[in-house]
């Protein structure tokens, strides 16, 4: 059995075994900020490109962006900040103003949050602006074949339909979008055609009437399912994914393949869907009209290493949904991936878990060696999240890391647990906690007095102080688990305030013991 992106790219092989370059796609239009489910249309071909050229094919690898599809809501984000921006509604992205002033334009600015997600990612594409593409007449050709089999077009969509086609529609259907010289919305109506189609008439819903020779005006955009087939002809591709809404019975994907076939002369690419991204606890699919809150990748990356996030979408099926946490179960995440990651170090990892963790860590250097995110999560508090004096602690917990090595999860972890989980950064205690010291019985302060002596009389290695806290509280040579989580509750209330904090035989054994005992010598 192979990793799902290695089973893609032999079916790509088999399917084309003639080709010397392949193209694979992918695309995301900025009609807000571009999601983590944006993401995972960017990142499963990604995966599907690294197995290709690990097989020896040269590859291409396109992003469109598809910036001049129409403004068609505003999401609660921009009008928070721009009230009247629904005025733009029906203009092309990049003819839309940066409602938030720091962009040329409404595309630019969500576009370049997203790329530089990708560059911290490591993923390399050739980004293509649908916007040039169009207005520069790259599609020309394809626009005028669409014009001239509109009939054609509007019974391939009709063939997917329930309802009968209506002959007086048909007559006036037109596969495309103009955009009004006066207005630059696409209001408009097609209301006659001259030299075969290559010239049309319109008028527009702010009052003006106005032709646009398709030869040379490009002041227009096909509709999707059309876009979509004409670009696959023009580019070559080979391969690309859609999301659940594109994959349905009848949807994008099925009527955009049969306008490939018919129109455009072409074979549809191979083709996998994949299913949305959701944040723990939410139930509604990600939309970027609508707002996406915190879920977009530019900041997933300031909670998430960035091989944790190629870790979670490669090592799922990409018709399986799944869930980012903002929780404890960050910490999860990084647990599950450091075991994988320990498996595919020490050859105990099967042949998918293997390619998992390498299409993981794609750029990452060979002595990559991951700092477990709970210790991070223990300690940086007690150190007030000083980098150095973390690392002389992880080092007497037995991580052997360097500040390069440990900066990313680092600086993840922090902001995590500052702004998601301040209830789980614990501190030592200014002073000693005397109204807790005043509620302990005689046998409790007992085993406290025991601890500190040992402590005073030799500086205990992580084993012995481990066997030492499971001892002292045993009665008559034998362990009671009350008595033991008793005694674990007492000495983090002397040190911390709270029942419970880091492994306590790792914290003390790693935390400056002058510090420690000035708190438990009571």
């Amino acid at each position: 059995m192979a990793h799902w992106a290695d089973e893609i790219a032999e079916q790509i092989i088999a399917k084309h075994p003639e080709k010397q370059e392949y193209t694979i796609a992918s695309g995301a239009s900025p009609s807000g900020i571009l999601h983590m489910g944006n993401l995972r249309e960017v990142l499963t071909p990604y995966f599907v490109v690294k197995a290709l050229r690990d097989k020896g094919k040269k590859v291409r690898f396109i992003f469109s962006l598809d910036n001049y599809d129409r403004l068609r809501k505003v999401s609660t984000d921009v009008l928070a900040v721009a009230p009247q921006f629904f005025k733009n509604i029906g203009k092309p992205y990049t003819m839309c103003e940066d409602p938030f002033k720091c962009h040329s334009s409404y595309a630019e600015h969500f576009e370049e949050q997203f790329l530089g997600a990708l560059d911290k990612l490591g993923v390399k594409t050739e980004v293509i602006k649908q916007t040039q593409k169009y207005t520069q007449g790259a599609y020309t050709e394809g626009v005028l074949t669409a014009i001239k089999n509109r009939k054609k077009i509007y019974d391939i969509q009709y063939s997917f339909k329930t309802q009968d086609a209506n002959l007086d529609d048909r007559e006036k259907y037109y596969p495309i979008e103009i955009y009004c010289e006066k207005c630059g919305k696409d209001t408009t109506t097609v209301t006659a055609e001259h030299e075969d189609g290559c010239v049309l008439d319109y008028t527009c819903k702010c009052g003006f009437s106005g032709s646009i020779d398709l030869r040379k005006q490009h002041h227009c955009k096909l509709a999707w399912k059309i876009d979509w087939p004409m670009r696959w002809a023009y580019e070559g591709v080979v391969f690309e994914t859609g999301g659940r809404d594109h994959s349905s019975e009848g949807g994008s994907y099925q009527v955009s393949s049969v306008i490939a076939k018919e129109i455009y002369g072409i074979e549809p690419p191979l083709y996998r869907m994949y299913d949305f991204v959701k944040l723990k606890g939410q139930t509604k699919k990600i939309s970027s009209s609508a707002g996406v809150g915190n879920m977009h990748p530019e900041f997933m990356l300031k909670i998430y290493a960035p091989e944790v996030i190629l870790w979670l979408y490669n090592r799922f099926l990409p018709e399986k949904e799944f869930e980012l946490a903002l929780d404890s179960d960050v910490l999860r995440t990084y647990h599950e991936y450091d075991r994988m990651y320990q498996k595919y170090k020490d050859g105990t990892a099967t042949d998918i878990e293997k390619r998992i963790m390498e299409f993981s860590l794609a750029g990452k250097p060979a002595n990559y060696q991951p700092v477990s995110a709970s210790l991070i999560a223990s300690f940086a508090p007690i150190v007030n999240f000083d980098i150095d004096m973390l690392i002389d602690i992880l080092k007497k917990c037995g991580e052997n890391t360097t500040k390069e090595q440990i900066i990313d999860r680092f600086n993840c972890i922090k902001y995590w647990m500052e702004n998601y989980c301040p209830d789980q950064i614990v501190k030592l205690l200014p002073q000693k906690n005397t109204q807790f010291i005043g509620t302990m019985t005689q046998e409790e302060i007992g085993w406290v007095k025991e601890l500190v002596k040992q402590m005073k009389q030799s500086n205990l290695n992580t084993q012995e102080m481990q066997t030492l806290l499971y001892e002292i509280p045993k009665i008559d040579g034998q362990q009671d688990k009350a008595r033991q989580k008793r005694f674990f509750e007492v000495v983090y209330n002397l040190l911390l305030g709270k029942n419970q904090g880091p492994r306590l035989y790792l914290f003390l054994s790693a935390v400056d013991k002058n510090v420690l005992l000035n708190l438990l010598d009571i």
